[in-house]
């Protein structure tokens, strides 16, 4: 009830050119919907601002500025801003919300948690496009302030988009005063902003040069421990080296981006757009202020890495991120159903209740089978009492080890699909043990009586039947131990 007046009061104060739909993101500052804009029919997503920023003067005069010069930003590498506005909140507040374009797809974060690191040409597409965007976004004198992955949305196309434009450079009027807010993201961060100096579009740069390493290898250049030692390593410390794997011109592309002097690096989304372009070429990419630096990037066009770009991305904003009405989000209840599906089968070759008592069951039945017939067969006759009381000593020590060898076979991918695996694969490893009496090895009873007729556990292939302990158990008792600690893991 609570989630649906929150929702109503919502829908009231954005009217009834928009209807909200579901939560699809949440953010630092604000929170995202999936709403359907009814003036165009069209999808669009809808950022509502927190009371915290959207209540400070200062903040809501120069967002409301970038919200606007937004506005005219036309490029297929950005999410477009439709429409912004500030409504007066019967609390109070100052509700403030912006109306942006609708991406189906998932963010650059959410490949990356998947796949751990891209291909180079993979990499080196996703460089570009957002370059290339970026490129826009400073001829507009423009700065976005926290590109990272989480900021880049592929679509099923394999086009990149850069979102959350305009937001980091507005909260830097507000004073962060919440724990763990920064103006930026630590680990993309560049050595100037860390260091609170003047922030260029060379900073996006750098930033983007961090997203191009952690692409290329499948880490993030700096860690720590905090926020702080991961700052204090990007304004200090040298990046560790890429791989060799990766070509030498990628290599230098990535450590102009990350020089710690602005002035070193490329000075713009422009001119990281035309190195990147050189890389792909196969070329070396050009220094910085250097005469190739005075051209136009062109727009990037779809190539085979666009598409294999494309493949790769499995959409995540087309459910909800956090549904209004249920605690638990959509795509989370999805990928969480396979596992408990695996957990009860698991637990079921461990050595459940029921399933002791049916292999117990089969075991007697079994034992009292080979008893019979080796009456029958004539391998008794002659053998005294405790000869006949060793026998089947050993056929149960046997027994006992067809009951640990069946439990890993479980745990492997079963070579017949049966309702009941347990029975099959028991029944059918002990087959051999009802025909091998059949040729009556008579001699091989003789050295029975020597055994003792108590130790079961060690049991002893020159015993009665040699073909009982064939090759098959051998190989599976040492995997027991490694196998059964699986049996309550993830």
């Amino acid at each position: 009830m609570a989630d649906t007046e929150g929702l109503d009061r919502l829908q009231r104060l954005i009217g009834d050119d928009y209807r909200l739909q579901w939560i699809i993101g949440h953010g630092g500052m604000s929170t995202v919907w999936l709403a359907d804009d009814m003036v165009n029919d069209r999808e669009v997503a809808i950022k509502v601002l927190r009371p915290e920023f959207s209540d400070n003067t200062e903040f809501l005069d120069r967002f409301r500025n970038e919200a606007t010069t937004a506005q005219l930003i036309d490029s297929d590498n950005v999410v477009r801003t439709y429409d912004y506005r500030e409504v007066p909140d019967p609390s109070g507040h100052t509700f403030c919300f912006i109306a942006m374009e609708y991406v189906r797809g998932e963010s650059l974060a959410d490949l990356l948690a998947r796949e751990k690191q891209l291909d180079e040409s993979l990499a080196l597409d996703v460089l570009e496009q957002t370059a290339h965007g970026l490129s826009i976004i400073h001829r507009m004198d423009l700065v976005h302030r926290d590109i990272k992955p989480g900021n880049l949305l592929i679509t099923q196309n394999g086009e990149v988009k850069i979102t959350d434009f305009g937001i980091a450079k507005a909260a830097a009027a507000v004073p962060l005063t919440r724990t763990g807010m920064v103006v930026g993201t630590a680990q993309y961060v560049s050595p100037e902003q860390a260091q609170g100096g003047e922030i260029t579009a060379a900073s996006d740069v750098y930033s983007l040069g961090v997203v191009g390493y952690e692409m290329l290898a499948g880490q993030r250049p700096f860690t720590g421990d905090s926020s702080v030692s991961v700052a204090i390593a990007h304004i200090s410390h040298a990046p560790p080296a890429l791989s060799t794997g990766v070509s030498a011109p990628t290599r230098e592309l990535i450590g102009i981006a990350l020089r710690k002097e602005p002035g070193q690096r490329y000075a713009n989304g422009n001119e990281m757009a035309l190195a990147v372009s050189a890389v792909r070429l196969g070329e070396r990419p050009p220094q910085p202020k250097s005469a190739a630096m005075t051209q136009v990037a062109r727009e990037p066009s779809p190539t085979e890495s666009t598409r294999m770009l494309g493949a790769a991305t499995h959409p995540t904003t087309v459910r909800p991120a956090t549904a209004s009405r249920r605690p638990v989000t959509s795509p989370g209840g999805i990928t969480a159903v396979p596992t408990p599906a695996v957990v009860p089968a698991r637990r079921s070759g461990g050595g459940g209740f029921g399933a002791g008592i049916a292999l117990a069951v089969i075991i007697a039945a079994l034992l009292a089978g080979g008893i019979y017939l080796a009456y029958q067969s004539g391998l008794l006759d002659g053998v005294t009492g405790g000869g006949e009381t060793s026998t089947p000593e050993t056929t149960t020590s046997e027994q006992e080890i067809i009951t640990e060898w069946v439990t890993p076979t479980e745990q492997a991918p079963a070579p017949e699909p049966t309702p009941e695996p347990s029975p099959e694969a028991i029944t059918e490893w002990i087959t051999p043990t009802v025909d091998s009496p059949s040729p009556e090895p008579e001699p091989t009873p003789e050295p029975a009586p020597t055994q003792p007729a108590q130790p079961s556990p060690p049991a002893q292939p020159t015993q009665p039947a040699p073909a009982t302990p064939t090759d098959a158990p051998a190989p599976g008792l040492p995997a027991l131990p490694g196998n059964l600690p699986g049996l309550g893991g993830n």
